[in-house]
């Protein structure tokens, strides 16, 4: 690019030379060697007639054969050092120029390629950390030109590693396919498999278990294995889009990391129901309850399963750093920047204890705690936590001082949480907020009572915008409405 618009700019130069010289009658090789005569010069006067002479005759000397200059070989010596002198002037006067041509063109190609940049700007950070004696360099006198070269040559190594998966916010043709699409595709897939099983099994109550105590595909999990193991082997290949065979490869990683098993177990409870007179009575049940078990297996253990390479490893152990959480999150459309904004609860729910309301407005309470008609099924059934109904986008606070231990905004259907993020408060105390439209928090981050956390939306398995906020105190879940009073 920076080539074609020099030479265009060139060739623009000479025309506009030629005309100006067709304009004022002279050659087009007077105009090239800045020979033009001045059209309004003014008769010399008798006293500058020996600088005008002087000056002819230098013309003479200069326009004359080399044979009849009187000019011996000594004497040419140092005239051909001042030309070389000038050359290498010109030289690098025009380096000067094409590096600023250069500048142009990049800064051009810029304005094209931003979604590609805020892509990969963490990960190309990241990887840059360990190259400070090249940023040293480039710093400390490499030409522009030099500098332009290497980023765009890292870039490209980059795009061709395993970190190329940060590179997969757009399909470059119409058989490529985006990893959110593919993800999009899978979790689907996941979802229809959880579903199936709750649809095809009678029970009266469903619960959900996993041995990491986490009901959402681990996606950046998954996807770092894929991309070490396609990227890293002996003949590695790129991930910054996808073919369908490489689909297939993710579709076996993502189950391998996340089996689905169930059982079913009889389990007695006491309800308290009202008849047609307002009278209450409390009522002895058996129910069946279908237990749906996730099984994760870790990246290590998928590597140990695969056998992975050195070079596949380290590319495992690169990917893996918690630094990457939130990239990995907007590459999924799950995260939102803009959180740590600290914000008013709702006045009218006044706390009784230690947790503050988790939204700026009231809502309305649409499912309590306990048991309930299910409003998807028309069962009797178990239900979890409180469903506060509220327009979507409406900001999530959190209700007390606390850790993240969970905050999946990859995996939009999170074992029918959806977008869902958990925190513990210390002493037992943990609360979680689900079907998020998308979060702005990351697991290990420090958040304070009232700051934004998340968005209320309806991801998951839902039938309308809400937050569905659970208590739970030492494992145990409890009515969030007890900790508060109109």
């Amino acid at each position: 690019m920076a080539e074609t618009q020099a030479r265009q700019h060139r060739q623009e130069e000479s025309a506009a030379r030629a005309h100006a010289a067709n304009e004022r009658g002279v050659s087009p090789k007077q105009v090239e060697c800045g020979t033009l005569p001045d059209a309004t010069q003014r008769p010399h006067r008798g006293a500058d007639l020996p600088r005008q002479r002087a000056k002819e005759k230098a013309v003479t000397a200069k326009t004359a054969p080399r044979d009849i200059r009187g000019v011996t070989q000594s004497q040419r010596q140092p005239h051909t050092a001042a030309n070389e002198t000038v050359r290498s002037i010109t030289t690098q006067a025009q380096m000067q120029t094409r590096t600023r041509q250069v500048q142009l063109a990049i800064q051009k190609a810029a304005s094209s390629t931003c979604k590609t940049a805020v892509a990969v700007r963490s990960a190309v950070r990241h990887f840059l950390v360990g190259l400070h004696s090249l940023v040293a360099a480039i710093a400390a006198g490499i030409s522009v030109a030099l500098s332009i070269i290497i980023v765009i040559s890292l870039v490209a190594f980059v795009s061709g590693s395993a970190y190329g998966i940060f590179f997969a916010a757009d399909a470059p043709n119409a058989t490529s396919v985006t990893v959110r699409e593919a993800v999009e595709t899978l979790t689907a897939e996941y979802r229809d498999r959880l579903e199936e099983i709750s649809d095809t099994v009678q029970h009266d109550r469903q619960d959900i278990t996993a041995n990491d105590d986490v009901y959402y595909i681990r996606w950046q999990d998954v996807l770092a294995v894929f991309s070490s193991y396609v990227a890293g082997s002996e003949q590695g290949a790129p991930v910054a889009a996808l073919t369908e065979e490489q689909v297939d490869k993710l579709r076996e990683i993502m189950w391998a990391m996340n089996a689905v098993d169930y059982a079913t177990r009889a389990e007695t409870a006491v309800i308290e129901t009202t008849d047609k007179n307002g009278k209450s009575t409390t009522t002895e049940i058996t129910e069946t309850v279908l237990v749906i078990e996730l099984t994760h297996k870790t990246p290590d253990e998928m590597a140990a399963d695969y056998h992975f390479t050195i070079r596949q490893n380290t590319y495992l152990q690169l990917l893996q750093d918690p630094q990457y959480e939130e990239l990995w999150a907007e590459l999924l459309g799950g995260f939102e920047q803009g959180g740590g904004e600290v914000m008013s609860p709702d006045g009218t729910r006044i706390p009784t204890g230690t947790l503050q309301w988790p939204l700026p407005v009231a809502g309305t309470i649409t499912s309590q705690f306990g048991h309930r008609v299910d409003p998807i099924t028309g069962e009797v059934s178990s239900h979890t936590g409180t469903d506060i109904a509220c327009a979507e986008g409406t900001p999530i606070l959190a209700a007390a001082n606390g850790t993240v231990t969970v905050a999946n905004g990859l995996d939009s259907w999170g074992g029918s949480y959806g977008y869902y993020i958990q925190i513990d408060h210390g002493g037992g105390l943990e609360t979680l907020y689900a079907h998020c439209s998308s979060i702005c928090v990351t697991t290990g981050q420090q958040v304070q009572a009232g700051e934004v956390i998340g968005y209320v939306g309806h991801t998951g398995r839902v039938t309308g915008n809400h937050l569905h906020l659970e208590v739970r105190i030492d494992g145990n879940r409890a009515d969030v409405l007890r900790y508060f009073t109109l």
